[in-house]
């Protein structure tokens, strides 16, 4: 073999062996990049789990009397203000003026998630807490009638 071909031989190798450092470079950034988005992810997911779980608790003081939806939504504001976001979130409260509900703004570096949540879709603001009217309407004495009027549970 003479130096000529040594040289290009050489050469050759040492090219691929760069490309090849490249690619596995590039291929290790990404599975980087997409460990981290992942555990955004999961941060996020977790946040928002929690938060739901917080949000479906009753929303009536310790004397069980119903509350309005703005003292609903702000005694949830209070609630979640005390309780921090997981490690790695921000959490961000809005609430927009004239309407009773909280946009709920999540996000972990790139990753973000919002949540609209209104107490009237949880059983209803100021009434009975398990959104039924405070009186039900009179039942008719002859469950007939009560059929014929569109009212009754349907036993005869």
């Amino acid at each position: 073999m003479s130096l000529v071909e040594l040289m290009l031989a050489s050469g050759l190798l040492l090219g691929s062996s760069a490309a090849s450092m490249g690619v596995w470079n590039r291929v290790a950034t990404t599975l980087q990049e997409h460990r981290v988005e992942l555990e955004q992810l999961g941060s996020l997911e977790a946040e928002v789990q929690a938060l739901e779980a917080r949000l479906r608790d009753p929303h009536q003081d310790p004397l069980g009397q119903p509350l309005s939806c703005e003292e609903q939504l702000q005694r949830l504001v209070a609630r979640l203000e005390n309780q921090p976001p997981q490690s790695g979130v921000v959490r961000t409260l809005e609430m927009p003026a004239g309407v009773d509900v909280l946009l709920i703004h999540l996000q972990a570096g790139d990753q973000e998630r919002r949540r609209l949540y209104s107490p009237a879709a949880f059983g209803g603001c100021g009434g009975d807490p398990a959104g039924l009217p405070a009186e039900a309407p009179a039942q008719a004495e002859d469950p007939a009638q009560g059929l014929a009027q569109g009212g009754g549970n349907g036993a005869l």
